[in-house]
């Protein structure tokens, strides 16, 4: 852990010398009983992957990691400010979600710690989805993203908001993933052992415009997220991941994160989260995505500059610089195949979504 701890910080100084980092800026809150806030987060695809915690109580993780946002889908959520204490409360898609719950209550625990805040806040949060249902494909991380801005929203304003630090900050209490959401486009999430919690958040690197096509087959699984994060860290394969992680990153630092090298990476990493996972005995694909994969190796071998990749789930993502070569693999297939694209703007404000948050808010 000592030498991760020196070489996180060494990628640390060099992102700041580069103008990448921006610390947190403090911020007043300025707290108002029924004050209701929004915000939306979109979902992020792995092209570093990360899996494994250093300190899961504030979500540290044992390395960086880089991901590429999307619009496969997207979540908004509405924040409530409430004066009485033990009030905490989430709804997610209309109903109470354990898992999301859980995890939105402990962060908002370390939250309201942070600034010696007595209230409650209420959430209500909903997915709008692309597709029916899939696995892999970034949902927590547009949830974390869009519960910190109306969270952030709330307490510190617009002002705060504007903070992308600290808004991605409080985003990774909720999700790791959900760092890189808020900072959007191609970013890297700065992570280490013994990082200063506060520098913990994701950081655009990279700005590809329309210079990376991609689109996703999605499919469903019951793999849990959770449990891939305990499983791979039992793998004796995690340690020699983690060593070349780090250096991998140093070198797309030099290279200024050069996008044909980060989606070769992207299927690289694939491979690597799988047969991690694999050594312990769990399996991420699917008969339905397997066939995919195969197809897409046999594919690449006459047909350089295109990948593809997937994170904890058999879920697919084809991207290349070149549309023509992602269209004449996805020609004929009979799975389902959506187009994505990065997401520059907010999504498109839905009053039905609005209407219902403010139901349940009158009603709690």
């Amino acid at each position: 852990m000592s030498e991760s701890k020196e070489v996180g910080q060494l990628i640390e100084r060099r992102l700041r010398d580069k103008g990448i980092f921006h610390p947190i800026v403090e911020h007043r809150s300025e707290l108002e009983e029924g004050r209701i806030t929004s915000g939306y987060g979109y979902p992020i695809i792995g092209l570093e992957k990360f899996l494994g915690y250093f300190d899961k109580s504030v979500n540290i993780a044992n390395f960086p990691s880089i991901s590429m946002l999307t619009d496969f889908s997207h979540s908004t959520a509405f924040c409530k400010y409430v004066k009485e204490g033990g009030q905490d409360s989430v709804i997610l898609d209309g109903k109470v979600e354990r898992g999301y719950s859980e995890k939105a209550v402990r962060a908002l625990e370390f939250f309201k710690d942070l600034g010696e805040i007595t209230g409650s806040f209420k959430f209500y949060i909903e997915r709008k989805k692309r597709y029916s249902e899939a696995k892999g494909l970034g949902e927590s991380a547009a949830v974390a993203a869009a519960t910190a801005r109306a969270l952030v929203s709330n307490v510190f304003g617009e002002e705060g908001l504007k903070d992308i630090s600290l808004t991605s900050r409080f985003a990774r209490l909720v999700s790791g993933s959900g760092t890189r959401s808020v900072s959007g486009a191609i970013s890297l999430w700065l992570s280490y052992p013994y990082i200063m919690e506060n520098h913990s958040f994701g950081m655009r690197v990279a700005e590809p415009g329309n210079k990376i096509h991609f689109g996703a087959f999605p499919l469903q699984s019951k793999w849990v997220t959770d449990n891939a994060h305990r499983v791979a860290e039992s793998s004796e394969f995690y340690g020699r991941w983690i060593s070349a992680k780090f250096q991998e990153i140093i070198s797309e630092l030099d290279n200024d994160f050069d996008l044909e090298y980060l989606m070769k990476r992207a299927q690289q990493e694939m491979f690597t989260l799988n047969s991690i996972i694999m050594s312990r005995g769990f399996f991420i694909q699917t008969t339905q995505s397997l066939p995919i994969i195969n197809d897409l190796k046999i594919f690449q071998e006459k047909n350089a500059g295109i990948y593809f990749t997937a994170d904890t789930g058999p879920s697919i993502v084809v991207m290349s610089q070149d549309r023509k070569l992602i269209q004449q693999f996805v020609e004929g297939r009979q799975e389902e195949f959506i187009w994505g694209s990065i997401p520059e703007r907010d999504p498109p404000e839905d009053e039905s979504v609005k209407k219902r948050a403010l139901e349940y808010f009158r009603l709690k």
